[in-house]
């Protein structure tokens, strides 16, 4: 519940006027999964964060090794989804650490479309 409170105050405070961008992504660019996108497409990037702590940042969705973490309150940028929309692809805005994350561990701060990789 204290969890809730706090994501709802930070929900509140943390974006005011936010202003989505749209931005040319190459598959290369991405360093997502090989083969998943041909060319370069446009994506909506989106902004959130994080709603837990040391939620795992993997090189790949499910099993992939793990190359930082994210906490609860942290900042990142989405790029894009894997194919079942279970998965994100961002960059974490501390340390600069961009890799997948279950969609369970994380809230959007902007809407609109986002693309898959």
């Amino acid at each position: 519940m204290d969890r809730l409170r706090r994501a709802r105050r930070l929900l509140g405070t943390a974006v005011a006027g936010a202003a989505l961008a749209l931005v040319p992504v190459s598959a290369s660019a991405l360093e997502g999964p090989a083969g998943t996108t041909t060319g370069t497409q446009q994506v909506q990037s989106r902004g959130g964060y994080f709603l837990g702590d040391g939620v795992n940042i993997r090189s790949r969705p499910v099993n992939g090794t793990i190359l930082g973490k994210g906490y609860f309150g942290e900042r990142f940028t989405a790029h894009c989804w894997n194919a079942d929309g279970n998965w994100i692809y961002l960059t974490a805005h501390r340390g600069n650490v961009t890799g997948w994350v279950s969609v369970n561990y994380v809230y959007y701060t902007d809407s609109g479309p986002m693309g898959y990789c």
